[in-house]
């Protein structure tokens, strides 16, 4: 019995198709170059310690930490008087830099004296609004260089001005409340000569 044409090209085919793929196949005769190695990564993260605290250094404890004194009896204010505080950031502790912010805000009441003015200068240019006082501390390797101390000057403005009834402000108490927060900016660096 002959076989078909067809039969014999398919046994062809079949076979043709086996010894082609063990030529390909993983271990075959087509040899190919592969390299492989392991490595780990690693990260530290940066030490975060920034502190405020009143001119001597002392920590806030959120009672009386800063009494603005004027020139009345017992110190207390009266319409004309001005002055200053400073707040010390310390940032020497942190290895990132950082900005911050001082916000001052009057709490109020019936009995609040209310008519005091936070400046950032001497001379009461520049107010202190609603925004806050704010600054950017770079990092550096020097460490001393991330502490920064900022001076806060007040003015309670006599009746003169027209914002303050001098009669009005008598035996009233002024309390602010200083909020200061610091925030992590990794762009913040100091040229340190390198």
């Amino acid at each position: 019995m002959k076989k078909s044409i067809f039969g014999k090209i398919g046994a062809a085919a079949v076979v043709l198709t086996l010894v082609t793929s063990s030529l390909v196949g993983g271990g075959g005769t087509f040899a190919k170059y592969t390299s492989s190695t392991t490595g780990q990564a690693t990260a530290t993260a940066a030490q975060w310690k920034v502190e405020f605290a009143k001119n001597d250094n002392s920590a806030f404890t959120n009672t009386a930490d800063i009494v603005l004194e004027g020139k009345g009896a017992d110190n207390k204010v009266i319409p004309g008087d001005e002055g200053s505080f400073k707040i010390n950031v310390n940032g020497d502790g942190t290895e990132v830099g950082f900005d911050y912010k001082v916000l001052i805000t009057a709490d109020g009441g019936e009995n609040a004296l209310t008519g005091v003015k936070f400046y950032e200068d001497s001379e009461h240019n520049t107010p202190i609004t609603e925004a806050g006082l704010t600054g950017q501390v770079a990092y550096s390797a020097t460490k001393d260089a991330m502490n920064v101390a900022r001076e806060i000057f007040w003015v309670l403005p006599d009746s003169a001005d027209g914002i303050n009834d001098a009669p009005a402000m008598a035996g009233k108490t002024g309390t602010f409340t200083l909020t200061m927060t610091a925030v992590q900016n990794p762009d913040a660096i100091a040229n340190d000569g390198n």
